[in-house]
Parts: structure tokens; sequence; C-alpha cells
């Protein structure tokens, strides 16, 4: 295509967007300066296997899963809601294969103690058929089936025979009629009485672009469609989970919208998408490992600036795509820059926004900045565009100016310590922008707070970090 790509990132910028990639959070400024002081050639590849062997990983990618996956506390499953969180955390955590979290949610059967992913279920159960074929197939497969319930679309591959066909896996699920969420379990009969508008019969279970499946009273139908899901050969499987990682590490998905996998949207590089795939399944679905060959890659550590050769590309990777962060990681991104916490009922008090098990804790910054209300499995659940009501709240609110003026934040400290204003510049930059400033920056700051009496010095070094926070450099992954 002619397109140039941009230089490799500077060792600061790649420590962000790994951090905020990995951990939903800002590095630290010790971390930062140990980072920057490192000599060594493989720094990066270390800083990757510490941050990937952290507890803020598996915490921020259940919080991703989470939301995808309709952890929701609606209808009273508060407990569930805490449970299934944990369990997608531990799950992560020890870097279990991803068939064995699509088997533990597909396939979630008992009381939700025992099996925390029926919380799934019980957030589709007032269209509990038709709901959980869709989100199957759009979550597992990438495919989005919901129009084949009524119609076939003349240029899309799969029909209304293979959506009521994914259906059938699900028409013996049964869930007992107390507790919320109630214990679910495969029954040896129909369920629903939903029936398939081709054959006027309820839904039988048939594999995509296969025979229909034959299941006894005793066997749980869905596990059937899980082990077909994983087969080594599933066009789709291992695709749409690299397609979906790619998405969060690269900004954009090889395959855009990452879970619409149709015949009539390609990837802007199938033979990539190809190749990630197949070392994907031959990894035994390893995440861990999936990551690592993404963000070892000189691809992830180009730099974001644009040049002349690569400005206009929107699609092939020629330069990193910056992205604003979104509201969890925005919220504690602020609350780290400002040395402050915000306190949430019902979490560790060192809990952060990314340690929220569902959509419940009351927030004005979190919905302002638009935070998933987990009612669909799609990621377009979640917006990236800006308006005037989040500028308004960084620029303009009283829970801003009392982050940035709190007596116990951080420019509260710098000025107790009596800390000289060019370390004290050192620590404001490295806290937001986790780099130190630039010449011009420090000379303009150092001017700016100079100016001031000796008694409005406070005031002043609040200013700097009112300015860093309102930029788009921090509010940026780039």
């Amino acid at each position: 295509l002619g397109l140039l790509p941009s230089g490799v990132c500077d060792d600061a910028t790649f420590l962000r967007r790994l951090t905020v990639d990995l951990c939903g959070r800002l590095p630290t400024a010790d971390e930062v300066r140990a980072f920057l002081a490192d000599g060594s050639a493989d720094k990066r590849t270390k800083a990757v296997d510490r941050l990937l062997d952290s507890s803020d990983y598996a915490a921020f990618f259940a919080m991703r899963w989470g939301a995808i996956l309709r952890n929701s506390n609606l209808a009273g499953a508060d407990q569930a809601a805490y449970a299934f969180h944990n369990w997608l955390k531990d799950l992560i955590a020890r870097n279990r294969p991803y068939d064995e979290l699509v088997r533990g949610v597909i396939a979630a059967s008992g009381e939700w103690q025992d099996a925390p992913a029926i919380n799934w279920y019980w957030q589709s159960r007032d269209d509990q058929l038709h709901q959980v074929t869709a989100d199957t197939s759009q979550v597992f497969l990438g495919l989005r089936l919901q129009c084949a319930r009524c119609h076939h679309h003349p240029y899309e591959r799969y029909s209304q025979e293979d959506y009521y066909g994914l259906a059938g896996f699900f028409t013996r699920l049964g869930r007992k009629s107390f507790g919320q969420p109630p214990p679910y379990f495969s029954s040896a009969a129909a369920t629903t009485g939903e029936k398939n508008p081709l054959t006027n019969k309820t839904p039988e279970p048939k594999y995509l672009d296969g025979e229909y499946a034959k299941f006894t009273s005793e066997q749980d139908p869905r596990h059937g469609l899980v082990d077909w899901m994983v087969q080594p050969d599933n066009r789709y499987f291992a695709r749409v989970f690299v397609n979906r990682y790619w998405g969060h590490f690269f900004g954009r998905g090889l395959v855009h919208e990452v879970d619409d996998l149709r015949e009539t949207n390609p990837p802007s590089n199938p033979e990539l998408l190809a190749a990630l795939a197949k070392d994907f399944t031959e990894s035994k679905y390893d995440m861990k490992k999936l990551v690592r060959t993404l963000v070892n890659s000189k691809l992830y550590q180009l730099s974001s600036e644009p040049t002349d050769g690569n400005k206009h590309d929107r699609q092939n990777f020629a330069r990193f795509y910056g992205r604003r962060f979104i509201s969890e990681v925005m919220l504690d991104a602020v609350d780290q820059a400002t040395g402050t916490k915000t306190k949430f009922s019902g979490i560790s008090a060192v809990g952060r926004a990314i340690d929220l098990p569902h959509e419940g804790f009351g927030s004005y910054f979190l919905d302002t900045f638009d935070r998933p209300r987990r009612v669909s499995g799609c990621e377009c659940d979640r917006s990236s565009a800006a308006t005037l009501a989040q500028v308004l709240l960084l620029a303009n609110s009283d829970e801003i100016e009392n982050k940035i003026g709190d007596g116990s934040g951080k420019i509260a400290k710098l000025v107790k310590e009596n800390r000289p204003l060019n370390e004290a510049l050192d620590d404001i930059y490295l806290g937001a922008l986790s780099r130190l400033p630039t010449a011009i920056e420090r000379a303009k700051t150092t001017e700016f707070v100079e100016r001031l009496p000796a008694a409005e010095r406070q005031k002043g070094l609040e200013d700097v970090l009112w300015t860093l926070v309102n930029s788009k450099e921090f509010m940026f992954n780039h």
C-alpha cells in the first residue's frame, strides 16, 4: 500500500501504553523512573512479564470480560455478580485456557455459589432462548445472527435454519423457581415453548456449517456446543478472540467491529488474523501467550505520531492509534494523578474503579464517561466519543477541584514536604503523564509558579496539575 510506519515510541510512552492496556492504570512515578534508568536491552519484555504477573492484570481483564458477559446486579444478583467477577479474575490470574472460560459460561449449571457464571443466564432471563443464542454467537463466534431469527439476508452466509440450529443447544436449559439467580440445570426435555418457524417444532441443535446433533436425555447439549467450538478447525472461535484482543491493544480490530466476523466484513489483513488464530489454537488457547505476542511486537511499539506517509491510514496500523481512556481507567487515572482515592462502599478500601464487580456502584464520574450498563454483549456498549459533560466535569466540577486541592493529595504533600520546585514538577508530570517535563514545559511552569506570592505557590502547582489532567495527552492512551 506504500504506507511507511512511524518510528518506535520512546520508553516512557511504551511503559504508559503497556501499563494502561494490561493493567488499566497509569504506571507509578517509581515505575517510570526505574524503567527509564534500566539500560538492559530486554527491559520492555521484562516489563510485559512483570505486568502480566501482577494482580492488576487479572482485575482489569475480569472487569472487561464482566462487561461483555453482562455481569450485573440486576434482579437481586448482587452476591452472584461478586462471585462471577471473582471467578473471572481467578481464572485469568491463573492463566487458565480460554476454552475453560467459555465452557464455564456456556455450560454453567447449579447454584451461583458453585457456578457463578449462571449470572450470565440470569441477566438474559426475560428472553432466555434468543438472548443467549445471540450472545453466544456474537461473543464467542463473532457472528451477529440476531437478524437471522426472522429472515435470511441474501448476502450473508447463515440462514434462519442456522440461527434456530444454534438456539437448539439451549432449548433444554432449565431453572428452578427460587433464588436470585436461581439454580440452572440441563433438563431431559425441552423447557421452552419456542418453535422453529421453518418446522413449527422445538428447535433442534445444529452445528454451523454442519449436521444436526443428537443428545440423550442425560447429556447436556451445551457441552456438545462447546466441544464443537474448541475444535482446531472451527473457523470462528479462535479468530474472534484474537480479533477482540487485537482491538483492545491496537484500538481497532483486524476486523472492525471486533465481534462482527461476517463474510461481507473482511479483515484488513486476512493472513495475519489467520496466523494469530492458528498460533492461539496450537497454544491450547493460552491467553497470556497471545498477549505477549501482541505487545512484544514492533507494531505495538510504534509511535502514535503520524507521518506524511501514514497520516491518512485508519486500518492498516502504520502507526499506533491513540484512543481515549474508558470510564473506569479514567477515574483511576485522575485519582492516581491527584493522589486521592474515590471511595466505593462494598469493596476493599484500596479498591479502584477497575475492581468494581458490576455497574451498580453510584458514580456520576463513571456514568458521565460512559460506563456500560451491561445490558449487551457487544463492545459497542461503550462509546469513545467525547461529550460536553465530560469536558465540564474535568475542567469545572467540584469533584475535580476537590481532588486537586485535597489536603492529603499529591500537591498538598509536595508542599508539606517543602520539595524544591524542580522536583515537585517532576513528580506532577510523572504522576499524570508518566514522563518528565520537557525543557520548554519546565521553563514555562517554573516561570508561572515562581511569579506567584509564596502563599499562593500551592495554588500555582494545583493549576499545573489541573492543566495536565485536562490535556489530551492525559486522557488518551497514545
